[in-house]
């Protein structure tokens, strides 16, 4: 049985009256069988944890003011004017689409012009108007309508512009957020013109991602407009989607937002980074430099920096030794893979990723052999991501 109202076994209606009872002291917005069910589908019917995750989402939901967040907050320009979202259109069933389209988002300039806190309380504002025009659409149709389609337009992502270390962070928080406080409430996401980094993006997400969300992943790839038109038709869609609507115009810019570079009057001016507490610290003596080594035994494998400094600046590079050559070699008897550059990470955190195409010995090198008289303390967080087979073999807009 589905867990949906009108498809319930024995037993998950035996859950859905004991989950009732189980909260009858609690306010939520609503107390429809549809409602509930949604936190029991999310539990996977286990009254207990469904009841501990309501309760903490009321909690959330009265200290972020969710109930009048559509009316009482606005969004800070930089939002109104740089974030990828919108809200367009029906899929075949009456269902509301929310698009994401990444455009030229500028991840870096958002983190340096936008609070969490407005991050977090834009993205509930947008659930809230979402799940408030389902109760509409379900009042105007007759039927239930408590859930919505995803379009993610990934055409532009790229690692340069987008896997800023530090807003990466923050969209996991997101993610986790919108789980924990509006389960079920995704129908479907579908992905389109996925580049071919899209495998290794979804290997950094998808930890904070809920397993019910997961299995509700499409990854459409070169026939992404016949995959679009199964889910909604053509006179729903934006005409740069294979659709037939301008509003006014290709791209329906009327209510679909793409992202954008963020202009620099919108940055903060007394920005202060300050690492976290699973950074590593080490000190770089001066005139000197320190060279930190990962070992890679699967192709594919990506190594993922943030290099963060106290006060000064310091020289990054990344290189390469065969397998077996742990001992210390001059920089230039190693292949550079990212040749040293010095990075104002006392400024704004250096981040990035590379592929490893290669096994053996990669070398994060900290260089500080141009100051001779300042020692400089490095924060540092080097992951290796290991290649997801789950998946590797998703198809791209270029198969």
């Amino acid at each position: 049985m589905s867990g949906f109202v009108g498809d319930l076994s024995t037993e998950q209606e035996v859950a859905l009256e004991q989950f009732k009872a189980a909260i009858d002291d609690l306010k939520t917005p609503k107390r429809t069988d549809s409602y509930l069910l949604m936190w029991l589908r999310a539990r996977k019917f286990n009254v207990t944890k469904a009841e501990t995750m309501i309760r903490n989402s009321m909690k959330f939901r009265e200290k972020i003011g969710a109930d009048t967040i559509v009316d009482d907050y606005e969004p800070p320009e930089v939002l109104k004017e740089c974030s990828p979202t919108g809200i367009f259109g029906e899929d075949h069933d009456g269902h509301p689409v929310f698009y994401y389209v990444i455009g030229n988002l500028d991840c870096r300039g958002l983190y340096r012009s936008v609070k969490k806190e407005d991050l977090v309380k834009d993205d509930v504002r947008t659930a809230e108007m979402l799940v408030q025009l389902c109760e509409k659409l379900s009042e105007e149709r007759g039927k239930i309508i408590d859930n919505w389609t995803m379009i993610m337009d990934l055409e532009s992502l790229s690692f340069q512009r987008h896997f800023y270390w530090p807003m990466v962070h923050i969209t996991n928080e997101l993610l986790t957020m919108f789980d924990a406080n509006y389960p079920e409430r995704c129908r479907r996401v579908i992905v389109v013109k996925a580049p071919k980094i899209f495998p290794v993006v979804y290997n950094v997400v998808k930890h904070f991602i809920d397993d019910n969300t997961k299995k509700k992943i499409i990854v459409a790839g070169a026939n992404w407009k016949e995959e679009l038109q199964k889910y909604i038709s053509p006179d729903n869609l934006p005409e740069y989607l294979g659709g037939t609507r301008r509003e006014p115009d290709a791209t329906c810019s009327n209510y679909i937002q793409i992202g954008k570079e963020v202009p620099e009057k919108y940055y903060f001016t007394n920005l202060l980074e300050r690492p976290r507490e699973e950074m590593e610290m080490v000190t770089v003596s001066r005139g000197t430099s320190v060279h930190l080594q990962y070992e890679v035994d699967i192709p594919g494998t990506i190594i993922r920096w943030e290099i963060l400094t106290k006060d000064y600046d310091i020289g990054f590079g990344l290189y390469y030794k065969p397998p077996g050559r742990f001992e210390r070699l001059h920089v230039g008897e190693m292949e550079a893979k990212i040749p040293t550059e010095r990075k104002e990470s006392h400024v704004i955190p250096e981040t990035g990723f590379y592929t490893c195409t290669e096994t053996g010995i990669y070398v994060a090198r900290l260089d500080n052999t141009y100051s001779w008289t300042r020692a400089k303390e490095v924060f540092y967080s080097i992951k290796l991501l290991q290649p997801d087979t789950e998946i590797c073999n998703v198809p791209s807009q270029d198969d």
